[in-house]
């Protein structure tokens, strides 16, 4: 499975580009911020997310991690495939998406392409908990938010947690058992 090229940039199109590595050519879909920021003969290198169907084998590719992974939690909603979660990935950073998120702006995300009122509520129900959202003070924190909404908790009483844990213990994972001893009472 591949998960990220680096090579030359042969050619860009509206919706895909041409990256050359070691004389392989891959066609590789991406969103218009990411293309915008490619040209012909410059080097790249991309996360990749490959899409196999029955019909088609597809690479979709991101300049950064945080937008494959958007990418990927896009594509666990139901009745949303990799052209639609290509078109959310392209309409923000990250951190806006999240945002856009965890407030339920469905009008937002029903007014993208290819996304109408329910998928955009599916998406908004599904994803809600999942994500951390952007503003958490930093990344010790959001890696213990984070490990909690997976535990199944929500985003709200994750962060509660954490702005209750005593600023003495520093490592992730003695942070991550204080908020669930905190959590548990």
């Amino acid at each position: 499975m591949l998960g990220s090229l680096r090579g030359t940039v042969l050619e860009v199109h509206a919706d895909f580009f041409l990256l050359e590595v070691q004389g392989v050519g891959y066609r590789v879909r991406a969103h218009t911020g990411t293309l915008a920021g490619l040209s012909s003969g410059a080097l790249a290198f991309v996360y990749l997310h490959e899409h196999i169907r029955e019909d088609a084998y597809e690479l979709y590719g991101f300049t950064a991690y945080e937008e494959l992974a958007m990418f990927e939690l896009l594509l666990n909603v139901q009745g949303v495939g990799p052209k639609v979660s290509l078109a959310v990935c392209g309409s923000g950073t990250p951190d806006e998406l999240r945002s856009r998120v965890a407030k339920g702006d469905v009008d937002w995300l029903s007014s993208l392409p290819g996304i109408g009122k329910k998928t955009a509520q599916k998406i908004v129900l599904e994803l809600k908990g999942q994500l951390v959202e952007p503003g958490t003070d930093n990344a010790e924190d959001a890696e213990v938010v984070a490990a909690l909404v997976n535990l199944g908790y929500s985003s709200s009483q994750a962060k509660d947690a954490v702005k209750a844990l005593p600023a003495d213990i520093k490592q992730p994972e003695a942070r991550i058992r204080a908020a669930l001893r905190s959590l548990s009472k």
